[in-house]
């Protein structure tokens, strides 16, 4: 049927739809079309105005009918039977095609517009009623009478449009109101429960007493009409829109009847006063009957809808008190299987979690927990886990303090999580200790590391990148094994070191290091990292690698350790890490044209770095390499007198600052013990050395400390 997809009352439901072959097409057309046309020969009987204008239009109710439930591709059917009906009642072929035209719209509209509110055939609701009442009828119907009327007065060359447009809509409105209601509900009697016989004698009890009614109502001069509308009540109530449309139905006709021989309260009135009242009381008639029916199925369908409930609702009952006796047993059951699995799940858990504290136990006990101060150059590092709880890492990083004053930085990276890859990272970073310390180069430490990891059982994938710097000359060599390159900042030149690539560590039988080699001058800095500092989900690595060196290159010459926080803040998210994130920088203080101060523990292994850093502002100074000489032996002698007798066994400090005043560098070394006083016959030797290579020695000895102080001028020479 021609309504809206998905509604329920639609037509193949009810065996209505016709087949969408050709042959049963037209057999519905030629239906749909021959009942059209025995329609309005039967109207045009009741004509009132020339000969095509009638109070009563069945073919309206007819075409909206066919339109409901046959769909409105019945229409051409319509159209033709239209124009055969019109053209021998018309002035000429233009009039009846006009006239056929709206006879074939108002009811296309009037079917389009019930289908978009979701009108139902059955009638069932009230508000069914109302829409074929004002939407159907009274609304849609104005299309017909007002094209229909207009060809006729036009083709006629009368007046009276008024009169005939008044008769033309109260026409096809009545078909629309009396005759498609009754064609809806013949359906109903296959698709409902049949009548009994006492309803059927009650039917028919209905209908005779609506007619007789109705005939005296219609034929006395009393206005008596409105006695018929209790029958139309009754009708409604008992029979719903069974019995209230074939009783809307004969009290329309009897009245349309009554309106067209002038009989009863038609009588006298002019033809507009004679339509307004005949459409009034068929609009009463047709609103009353159906409306009410309306209301009493919905009652209906609630109460039985009602009754079903209730009669089904002890059996669910009975079924959900048998249902819910197995649950419970079963939950029992269940509850006790789950019990015995929970507690092995803590067992599980709790080794979990002893497995995750010995692998972070391991992890921060490995990583350095303060980097060594070394004079003339700034180290920082940072390391933060992933977010999440059991993701304890293999990534880490050092710093070693070499023999010749050289610095080993060293980060890599123990693919997994776990106290595997704890423990790997573990054993690496001891290795690259004890490798360095044999032979400081990049490549014999990552020969060294290569065959390690092919004889330890490493299931896991290891990265590195090795860095051995000398501070003396800012010569940096490295080698890097398949780890993120490291990231060099010299002020506008920000880039990558992509030089001494290899493979991971332990993928290839053969190892094949090189390393490669840079001079990194003072206030430049190099960072290295792990990958987790520059890859996210969302983002491939290149995009991270971009990141980084946008960021970096924005940060300028700050110090370390705002730059570290500056790309800790701004690249990774630290709420959602999802892999550990290991950074390390270093940077070679810049000491020329500035006084030279070093904060260094009073250690013994501490004397070499204050040399070499003292090496080199002296000869940033322009200070001649005989004068540099004495005066790093003369500081070297301070400093070991300020190790040997300033804190004895306890930890101390000393600092060491240099100054060009004047033509002469001063040297001040200075600790915060108290010198135990000199025994045997060495005592005071390295004083006497001091005041024979300097100009000038002055020893201040208090409570708190002791300070040095030598000057040596430079000659003249230096001074140039």
């Amino acid at each position: 049927m021609g309504g809206r997809e998905g509604v329920p009352w639609s037509s193949k439901a009810f065996g209505l739809r016709l087949p969408a072959d050709l042959g049963h097409t037209a057999a519905a057309l030629v239906l749909v079309g021959a009942a059209y046309y025995l329609g309005a020969r039967l109207g045009l009987g009741l004509s009132l105005v020339e000969r095509n204008v009638t109070p009563l239009w069945p073919p309206s109710g007819i075409a909206l009918a066919a339109f409901l439930v046959l769909g409105r591709s019945m229409w051409p059917a319509v159209a033709l039977a239209a124009l055969a009906v019109n053209l021998p009642i018309s002035a000429g072929p233009v009039p009846a095609l006009f006239t056929a035209l709206g006879n074939t719209l108002a009811p296309l509209v009037a079917a389009y517009v019930l289908d978009r509110v979701g009108f139902r055939r059955q009638l069932d609701r009230w508000r069914d009623a109302l829409a074929i009442v004002f939407l159907g009828a009274l609304g849609s119907m104005t299309i017909s009478a007002t094209i229909g009327s207009i060809a006729l007065i036009s083709s006629k060359g009368t007046g009276g449009l008024a009169g005939a447009w008044v008769v033309w809509w109260t026409g096809d409105a009545m078909g629309v109101l009396a005759v498609a209601p009754f064609l809806l509900c013949i359906p109903l009697f296959w698709e409902l429960e049949p009548w009994t016989a006492v309803r059927w004698l009650e039917a028919a009890a209905i209908l005779v007493l609506t007619s007789a009614l109705a005939l005296w109502t219609a034929s006395t001069d009393l206005a008596l009409l409105f006695l018929v509308l209790p029958c139309l009540g009754w009708a409604s109530w008992r029979l719903q829109l069974r019995g209230a449309a074939p009783a809307a139905l004969i009290a329309s006709l009897i009245a349309t009847w009554a309106a067209t021989h002038e009989l009863g309260p038609f009588a006298g009135e002019s033809l507009l006063e004679q339509m307004l009242t005949l459409q009034a009381f068929n609009a009463t008639v047709a609103l009353t009957s159906f409306f009410l029916a309306a209301l009493v199925t919905e009652r209906v369908g609630f109460a039985r809808a009602l009754m079903s409930a209730a009669s089904g609702l002890e059996e669910r009952v009975k079924t959900r008190t048998a249902q819910l006796t197995a649950t419970n047993d079963r939950l029992r059951r269940e509850i006790l299987h789950r019990h015995a699995a929970q507690q092995q799940l803590t067992l599980e858990e709790a080794r979990s979690q002893r497995e995750h504290d010995i692998a972070e136990t391991l992890q921060r006990s490995l990583l350095p927990d303060r980097l060594a101060a070394i004079p003339g150059v700034a180290v920082a590092a940072r390391y933060v886990p992933a977010t999440a709880d059991l993701h304890v890492g293999g990534d880490w990083y050092d710093v070693i303090q070499l023999r010749g004053g050289l610095i080993g930085l060293v980060i890599g990276d123990v693919a997994g999580h776990g106290l595997q890859a704890a423990a790997a990272m573990a054993q690496l970073r001891m290795a690259v200790r004890a490798y360095a310390v044999h032979d400081p180069a990049p490549v014999a430490v990552m020969n060294g590391l290569h065959d390690l990891v092919r004889e330890l059982p490493m299931a896991e994938m290891v990265t590195l990148l090795y860095v051995l710097y000398d501070p003396d000359n800012g010569t940096m060599r490295f080698t890097n094994a398949g780890h993120p390159p490291a990231l060099l900042i010299d002020d506008g030149d920000t880039r990558y070191l992509d030089g001494g690539l290899a493979p991971p560590l332990g993928v290839l039988t053969r190892s094949d290091y090189t390393e490669a080699s840079l001079h990194l001058r003072p206030g430049a800095t190099l960072l290295l990292y792990t990958d987790g500092l520059v890859e996210k989900r969302t983002l491939s690595i290149q995009d991270g690698l971009d990141r980084l060196l946008t960021e970096a290159s924005g940060a300028g010459r700050s110090d370390l350790e705002a730059l570290c926080d500056h790309l800790l803040s701004t690249l990774p998210d630290l709420d959602q890490v999802a892999d550990d994130i290991a950074l390390v920088a270093l940077q070679p203080v810049v000491l020329a044209g500035r006084p030279l101060s070093l904060d260094v523990p009073a250690e013994a292994r501490m004397l070499f770095q204050v040399r070499h850093a003292l090496r080199r502002w002296l000869r940033e100074s322009g200070v001649s390499a005989q004068i540099a000489d004495e005066l790093e032996i003369a500081c070297g002698e301070a400093c070991s007198n300020a190790v040997s007798h300033a804190y004895g066994t306890s930890p101390g400090d000393m600092q060491v600052e240099a100054r060009l005043v004047d033509g002469a560098v001063e040297l001040t070394v200075r600790d915060h013990g108290h010198w135990r006083t000199p025994t045997g016959r060495t005592g005071g030797l390295g004083l006497t050395l001091i005041h024979n290579l300097t100009d000038a020695l002055d020893v201040d000895r208090t409570p708190s400390g002791t300070t040095i102080h030598m000057r040596r001028h430079l000659t003249a020479e230096d001074d140039q």
